[in-house]
């Protein structure tokens, strides 16, 4: 069974086992032992073995009630909205800490907070690598509104642990707990949300807001052109990285080049690298890719120089703004390399729509899909 068939037979047990109840059960957290209210498949997702718009495809047979539907259409929203302002992840890489509480920041991500629930997520973090999508916001709320710190520190910490991690859904959703994605409506974490639902799971739960939160201020973004689709073939290599990695019908545009460079890039901001669990399983994913790629070469980030010194053009799947695009696109700077990005049809269609707020975009997507 290769890893494609492996991330479809999960979905396909979540479809037919557990979407009946999903509505009703998806934002109960009850622990890392049952997990049946939610698909995880979210690390599939996040790489792309599992296609987004494949998903919904399949989805529209059996979700009547368009829960699950909607939690895909995050995705692509979020990936979408970066597209069109992109200064918002410029603005997010170059945070620079500034503040004297380093201690306390150390204390959160040891999960010794006393918070008996941020600890133990903390914990599952770390040793799990995964999270349950309503834990990310209570953590969300609790590190920014609670602790006071800084939510990109928060965010790169997700992106540090997480096998889901997305730039894209992780910068975005961070910033929607601050407030910063809603008009100035952060979402708030409260003792009787966390306790049901998380089945009274949690012994001390004391959360303190401030009853005068302090919204965070946020930049105005000017949205950007989005990018066109240009010709391919233009180079005789071609290069992806991890968070594409669906190559289902694209055997004929591999084999239009004589190398196929995957690449493995473990550094997600600057000094910030990836955990030792994380970086294992994307590389596990990569691994297994190329050997379905017969004239594919895994390339680590640190060897591009290596390989693709002396290159004018170089063809590259397009990774999305993120720390991927924000490394070739300083490679081909200092090297004088021009890149030629290549693009899904269904990204440029739908991120057209995604320039505002979800609802919006999810009824332009329902139309135009007859959802």
């Amino acid at each position: 069974m290769n890893i494609f068939e492996k991330a479809n037979d999960l979905l396909d047990n979540f479809i037919f086992n557990h979407l009946h109840s999903y509505h009703q059960l998806r934002n109960y957290d009850y622990g890392i032992e049952n997990r049946t209210n939610v698909s995880q498949i979210s690390k599939y997702t996040s790489h792309r073995i599992l296609y987004e718009y494949d998903i919904i495809e399949k989805l529209k047979k059996y979700d009547k009630r368009k829960k699950y539907t909607d939690e895909i259409l995050w995705r692509i929203y979020w990936k979408g909205y970066l597209e069109n302002y992109k200064s918002i992840w410029f603005e997010y890489i170059h945070f620079k800490e500034k503040s004297n509480n380093s201690n306390s920041i150390s204390s959160a991500i040891n999960g010794k907070t006393g918070i008996d629930c941020f600890d133990t997520w903390i914990e599952e973090l770390r040793e799990n690598n995964y999270l349950h999508n309503h834990s990310r916001m209570w953590f969300a709320s609790i590190w920014i509104f609670t602790l006071g710190h800084p939510w990109q520190l928060g965010a790169r910490l997700f992106m540090k642990h997480l096998l889901d991690g997305d730039a894209s859904s992780n910068t975005l959703s961070w910033r929607w707990v601050a407030g910063m994605h809603t008009n100035k409506k952060p979402y708030l974490a409260s003792k009787e949300n966390i306790d049901k639902y998380s089945n009274n799971r949690f012994r001390d739960t004391p959360i303190s807001m401030s009853s005068e939160i302090n919204i965070i201020k946020n930049s105005q973004h000017q949205s950007n052109k989005l990018p066109v689709q240009r010709s391919f073939p233009n180079s005789n290599f071609l290069l992806m990285f991890d968070n594409d990695l669906n190559i289902m019908n694209r055997s004929k545009l591999f084999n239009s080049y004589s190398k196929v460079y995957i690449l493995y890039n473990d550094f997600i901001n600057n000094e910030f690298v990836l955990s030792e669990k994380a970086s294992q399983f994307k590389r596990g994913l990569i691994d297994k890719i190329s050997k379905l790629i017969p004239n594919s070469e895994v390339l680590k980030s640190k060897d591009i120089g290596t390989y693709l010194r002396g290159q004018i053009l170089v063809d590259v799947i397009y990774p999305g703004v993120g720390h991927n695009l924000d490394l070739i696109n300083k490679y081909a700077y200092q090297n004088q390399i021009n890149l030629n990005y290549i693009y899904r049809d269904d990204d440029l269609m739908y991120w057209n729509y995604a320039k505002s707020g979800f609802y919006k975009f999810k009824n332009s997507y329902y139309k135009l899909n007859n959802i």
